[in-house]
């Protein structure tokens, strides 16, 4: 008995080409390199609320905010934590660089 499943079913559509038919323009290799890099820097990144993350950044409202911890390259490198601070009811950035984190 043959197994008629495994069997193709008529000819495969031909397979279009992956190569780009026009060369990329400074444009969109600055949109393609922002994309990359934000994909690094925030893929999986740590989001914390504000009143419970540790944080000795100043003037800061940090009951009303996100706080979004950027990956670090480094595994272990004994340095502050690189943050985000966004206003939860604004959506707007209060603060980015070091939240003063080390040791």
């Amino acid at each position: 008995m043959v197994n008629t499943s495994a069997m193709p079913r008529g000819r495969k559509k031909p397979v279009a080409s992956k190569r780009r038919k026009r060369p990329v323009s400074a444009a969109e290799a600055r949109r393609r390199a922002i994309r990359h890099v934000v994909r690094q820097m925030f893929g999986g990144a740590k989001v914390a609320d504000g009143k419970h993350a540790r944080m000795s950044t100043y003037n800061l409202p940090a009951v009303d905010a996100w706080v979004v911890f950027k990956n670090s390259r480094e595994l272990l490198a004994l340095r502050s934590s690189e943050v985000v601070v966004v206003c939860k009811r604004t959506g707007r950035v209060l603060y980015e660089g070091p939240a003063n984190d080390e040791g």
